[in-house]
């Protein structure tokens, strides 16, 4: 690596400690909102180093402050602490404790970086430019914990200038960055779509409205709007996951439910589909006599949108360290986290870290045999500690 030899010398002494920590936090997964012990150990491990740590944030987050000696820009740090209802199928020793809970995301990896990224800013406090923010976030995973942490003041408190994060993917290699400017990872809208209708005999069509075939068209309708309305250079992705009706094989029932999401970069278009969706759905409905409404969930999640000057900021840096061959610019995802919230309100960069083997395919994220390449802890560590040196210091280069 390249990395400055203070840096390296830091994270090559805590590099057994960070796989421990990382393995212990798999070891004991918690689901969204329910993250005490989590919250309990990074808390404890962050005022054994020194910082202002205060707890129970939005329920279970945790946010530390390290103040530099020198001037600068305050600067947070953001990792997700939750975990996934999957019951883990793996044969590693660090195996999850905690029946159906599994870290299937990476999550214990975010956490354990942004610890230790943590212990070393402050073993240079004296050295250290502006004021490090380091927010551990809960829930994710259900894309509520942003916000939550958002409305409990995570980016006040002291004022945030800029925000930054990374995710683990196994996608990448291990050793492996990818990054980009704009759009990386979509808005998802959840929404439901109640169809009611009018229940009868299975035999006697024609005195019912039958809601089934009602809500079959919806679907077909809303799959058709994004077909015909959407600019083709525009990423859109509309799910229908889940479709609920009826009891038993003869009898027609009276309501049909359809449950889906709507994935979207563009927050312009985002604004537009939303608010198109409801009234075609009742258009649809009424064509058949029927009625039905779509209503969205209130945890909507953003775009993750990286800023372009801290996007520059961040990719300086983490070809600092690992060289220029290592690091990459990142695809658009239509998947979601709800980093976005943080992005919507400050300027920073997500960026994509590897934690893939050498070869092989590894299973996806969110499958019980999940896995981990832990080689790849440390370049992730690495840019995170070059990126926060940088964007502390206001610094465009390394």
């Amino acid at each position: 690596m390249k990395a400055s030899v203070t840096w390296f010398d830091e994270i090559e002494k805590r590099k057994d400690h960070l796989i421990t920590l990382r393995r212990e936090i798999h070891r004991h997964p918690e689901l969204s909102f329910h993250e005490q012990r989590s919250a309990e150990v990074v808390a404890h491990h962050l005022r054994n180093a020194g910082l202002d740590v205060r707890s129970g944030i939005a329920g279970t987050g945790v946010i530390a402050v390290l103040r530099g000696e020198n001037p600068g820009r305050t600067i947070a740090w953001r990792a997700d602490i939750d975990a996934l209802p999957l019951a883990e199928k793996s044969d590693v020793p660090w195996i999850s404790v905690n029946p159906g809970v599994m870290h299937a995301c990476g999550h214990d990896g975010h956490t354990a970086i942004a610890v230790i990224l943590a212990e070393i800013l402050a073993a240079h406090r004296d050295e250290s430019p502006g004021t490090a923010v380091f927010v551990f976030q809960p829930a994710e995973e259900i894309g509520s914990g942003a916000k939550a942490m958002i409305e409990a003041g995570a980016l006040e408190n002291p004022r945030i200038d800029a925000v930054f994060g990374l995710h683990l993917v196994t996608k990448l290699s291990a050793g492996k960055i990818a990054l980009r400017a704009g759009p990386i990872l979509a808005a998802a809208d959840y929404f439901t779509v109640e169809v009611k209708g009018r229940g009868g005999h299975g035999a006697l069509p024609h005195q019912t409205i039958d809601p089934i075939p009602v809500a079959a068209r919806i679907v077909l309708g809303m799959e058709n709007l994004i077909a015909r309305e959407v600019p083709s250079r525009e990423a859109v992705v509309l799910t229908v996951g889940q479709i609920s009706a009826g009891s038993t094989h003869n009898i027609i029932p009276g309501t049909a439910d359809i449950r889906g999401t709507l994935r979207t970069l563009n927050p312009q278009l985002r604004r537009r589909l939303k608010e198109r969706l409801p009234g075609l759905v009742s258009s649809l409905a009424q064509a058949f006599l029927a009625q039905a409404e779509l209503r969205y969930e209130n945890e909507a999640v953003p775009a993750v949108i990286n800023d372009v000057a801290e996007t520059t900021r961040a990719r300086r840096a983490a070809v600092a360290v690992l060289g220029e061959e290592s690091v990459s610019q990142a695809e658009v995802a239509m998947t979601s986290d709800d980093m976005g919230a943080f992005l919507e309100r400050r300027p920073g960069c997500y960026f994509l870290a590897g934690i893939g083997p050498a070869s092989g395919v590894p299973p996806p994220h969110h499958s019980p045999q999940f896995v981990m390449n832990e080689d790849g802890l440390v370049p992730a560590l690495c840019t995170a500690v070059a990126v926060m040196e940088l964007a502390l210091g206001g610094r465009e280069g390394a």
